[in-house]
């Protein structure tokens, strides 16, 4: 049982490094130390701290579908969780490659990433309420980073 979580858990890490790891290789880099330009924005390094406390909590979903038998519907929360790793490539990638400012590509990567997450808890929530209700902050936090994306594009006058 207790293994079952662990292995749950360091799988959805494993998800979250992997993925972005070949990131900075390639050109996309966070400028992480730089100053939040909005009094709401969190400093760079609490972004990637709040990451792995949602993917701990996505992994514990996980668990506890297997433990109610539903296998199946473990691949929506891998799904979100890959939706969710590739958000460098979605945003500078995409910036990077047509010159459109990557706060447009974040704004609708979050929207997409709301709405799937959404339907993700709409999925779970007949099955295993717990495994739901853990997909929520997903929601919560990605809404408040659209705020953030929202504020910046204003100082930028893109909106």
């Amino acid at each position: 049982m207790t293994w079952t979580l662990i292995f749950s858990i360091l799988t959805f890490y494993g998800i979250l490094i992997a993925v972005n790891i070949p990131a900075p290789f390639i050109g996309l880099d966070f400028d992480s130390g730089e100053t939040p330009k909005l009094w709401y924005a969190p400093p760079g390094f609490v972004i990637p701290i709040v990451w792995f406390i949602l993917f701990t909590l996505l992994g514990i979903g996980r668990y506890n579908l297997i433990q109610s038998e539903f296998n199946n519907y473990q691949w929506w929360l891998f799904g979100l969780a890959l939706l969710c790793a590739t958000y460098a490539y979605y945003t500078l990638g995409f910036a990077k490659l047509t010159n459109i400012s990557a706060l447009w590509f974040g704004l609708i990567g979050n929207i997409v990433v709301i709405l799937f997450a959404a339907f993700v808890v709409y999925k779970l929530l007949p099955i295993s309420k717990p495994a739901a209700l853990l997909t929520i902050p997903v929601i919560v936090w990605t809404a408040f980073a659209s705020l953030i994306v929202i504020g910046e594009m204003k100082i930028e006058k893109l909106i």
